[in-house]
């Protein structure tokens, strides 16, 4: 699934407005099925603002689990069970093998890589693409853009 872009709900905007990082400690995701009834919760991973200074919410469908029920919104819930944001989805069944590491993105500003919450040590694939990727491509076409110049200058065999 690609990044997903969420509105927050009333209740949650009011909650980000005041007390974000204490509400969003042990937050956690549901999975919600295509007759509006949820069908898993499981904790949210990572919270943190990215590059563009946007919150961010990373956590994780397990691939080994098998759902039968057609997907079509994800909630995040607070650490007193109120909605933050719900966001809907393509249509897609999450069956073995599918899943994964999820990101979501709501439309709330803060200083970029502010981390809020972290529950793990480790990096996901998400996370080590936001923190290292941009900052190598910008390094590699500076890099290329220095050795065309000194090419062009004859320091360098082109």
């Amino acid at each position: 699934m690609d990044i997903l872009n969420a509105i927050p709900h009333k209740d949650g905007l009011n909650i980000l407005k005041q007390k974000l990082y204490e509400k969003l400690e042990h937050g956690k995701f549901v999975l919600i099925d295509n007759l509006n009834k949820a069908y898993y919760t499981g904790d949210v991973h990572r919270i943190f603002f990215d590059n563009a200074g946007v919150l961010t919410f990373t956590f994780v469908v397990p691939k080994e689990e098998h759902f039968t029920k057609w997907n079509k919104k994800i909630r995040i819930l607070s650490n007193d069970n109120k909605i933050i944001t719900e966001v809907v989805t393509p249509e897609i069944q999450f069956v073995t093998g599918v899943g994964g590491e999820q990101v979501l993105k709501l439309t709330v500003s803060g200083e970029a890589g502010e981390v809020v919450f972290k529950k793990d040590e480790y990096l996901t694939e998400s996370e080590a693409k936001d923190l290292f990727y941009k900052p190598l491509v910008e390094n590699t076409a500076y890099l290329l853009a220095l050795n065309t110049k000194l090419i062009d200058k004859g320091v360098l065999d082109g």
